[in-house]
């Protein structure tokens, strides 16, 4: 059971640490539902995970966001289709959030699990993440 609740959190910590070195480019395509890659790499509790997120671009009416995950010998696939309000929810929390540090001059702590818990962004995001009609995981053992 431990291991479902730590793998969509390893997996959001990599995609926040991946957002946050380039908040912009990312936000603003999500906002849009513009095409987007980026790769991320974050070592959280001494377990390194890489990765690869991407923006899809719009099918029907929910934009389609694709993650894939790697965590030492175990890949996980996820497939996540957003509303417009979903979007709406996830960029807005992700601006006050980036705003927040750029005047604080902090950057966010992803040294453990722990230290990236009651990140605005890890919350929200997660919220659609744990929620299969949203979002699906694929590859965990």
């Amino acid at each position: 059971m431990k291991k479902f609740l730590i793998i969509p959190l390893m997996i959001i910590i990599t995609s926040f640490s991946a957002v946050y070195s380039s908040e912009d480019k990312y936000i603003e395509a999500l906002r849009n539902c513009s095409s987007y890659s980026d790769f991320g790499n974050v070592n959280a509790d001494g377990v390194n995970v890489t990765s690869h997120k991407q923006i899809l671009g719009w099918h029907g009416d929910k934009c389609r966001y694709k993650e894939s995950v790697n965590m030492g010998n175990m890949n996980v696939d996820i497939l996540c289709n957003f509303s417009k309000p979903q979007i709406a929810e996830i960029t807005s929390v992700a601006d006050a959030y980036y705003t927040t540090l750029k005047y604080s001059k902090a950057t966010p702590d992803t040294s453990s699990i722990e230290a990236v818990q009651n990140n605005p962004i890890v919350n929200v995001f997660n919220k659609y993440l744990q929620n299969p009609n949203v979002c699906t995981m694929s590859g965990m053992q």
